[in-house]
C-alpha cells in the first residue's frame, strides 16, 4: 500500500502543479501581443469609421433637398407658379428647417425651367461648416441631380 500512497501522492503533485501553472493568467509578452493587435486593427478601422460618420452628414443634406426639390416641382405642375426661392417660403412651402436648426442651412435659385436647392453647413458642426451639398430639378424634364458627397461634382443647374 506504501507504492501506492507514493504514487498517488506524486500524480496528485503534479497534477497541482499543472493547476497552477494554468491559474497563473497571462504573461507579459502575450499582453503586448495583444495590445499590438488590436492597435493594429483600430488603426485600419477608424479611418472608415470617420468616412461613415461624414457620409451620413451628408445624407440628411440630399434628403432633404431632395424633398424641397420635389415639392417645388409638384406644386409648379399643379399652379404653374415658379417656385420660392426667398428662406421663410423654404421653410414654410417645402418645410426646409430654419436657419441653424438643423447641420445645414438650405437656399433656392430659380432659373426657369432650373431651381437649384444648396445644402451649406452650419456652424452646429464645425467639421462640415461651409462644405456644400447641390441638388437641381429641370421642371421641363422632371431629371433631379444631387451631388453625391462633400466631395463630389455638384450638378451642372445652368
Amino acid at each position: 500500500m506504501s507504492i501506492l500512497n507514493q504514487r498517488l501522492k506524486l500524480a496528485l503533485l503534479r497534477r497541482q502543479k499543472g493547476v497552477n501553472a494554468l491559474q497563473q493568467g497571462f504573461t507579459l509578452v502575450e499582453l503586448m501581443i495583444v495590445i499590438v493587435i488590436v492597435g493594429i486593427l483600430s488603426a485600419t478601422a477608424l479611418p472608415n469609421f470617420l468616412g461613415q460618420a461624414e457620409k451620413a452628414k451628408a445624407a440628411e443634406a440630399k434628403t432633404m433637398a431632395t424633398s424641397i426639390l420635389k415639392k417645388a416641382q409638384a406644386e409648379y405642375i399643379e399652379t404653374g407658379t415658379d417656385p420660392s426661392t426667398s428662406a421663410a417660403d423654404l421653410r414654410t412651402n417645402y418645410n426646409a428647417p430654419a436657419a441653424d436648426a438643423t447641420l445645414y442651412n438650405y437656399t433656392a435659385a430659380w432659373n426657369n425651367p432650373r431651381y437649384l436647392v444648396t445644402a451649406t453647413g452650419s456652424a452646429k458642426d464645425a467639421g462640415i461648416t461651409g462644405e456644400t451639398i447641390v441638388g437641381c430639378a429641370d421642371f421641363d424634364t422632371g431629371v433631379v441631380e444631387m451631388q453625391s458627397d462633400f466631395d463630389g461634382d455638384a450638378p451642372d443647374c445652368t
